[in-house]
């Protein structure tokens, strides 16, 4: 067995673990509003987290640099359209 295997057969073990254990939290009624409750409050600080931490990474990154326009050159009436210089490869 690969080590990725190992991996999913420890994540596939601990899922089902957890699974068996809520189950059983949810049988107690003093437990079962604990076990949607933490869930529930968890999930919206996760949420609130990653968005707090997007708006702290862009209120905290530089503005890019300006791009410098290119000069435009006009056609002399040799055909080509385009403004850029013949570039060489």
């Amino acid at each position: 067995m690969n080590k990725d295997q190992s991996y999913g057969g420890l994540i596939f073990a601990v899922s089902a673990i957890v699974f068996v254990l809520y189950l059983i939290f949810l049988t107690d009624p003093v437990l079962r509003t604990y076990a949607i409750d933490i869930p529930v409050v968890l999930g919206i600080l996760g949420i609130l987290g990653i968005t707090g931490w997007i708006g702290w990474t862009m209120l905290t990154t530089p503005p890019p640099a300006p791009l410098e326009a290119e000069p435009s050159t006009t056609s002399t009436g040799t055909g080509s359209s385009s403004s850029k210089p013949d570039e060489k490869h």
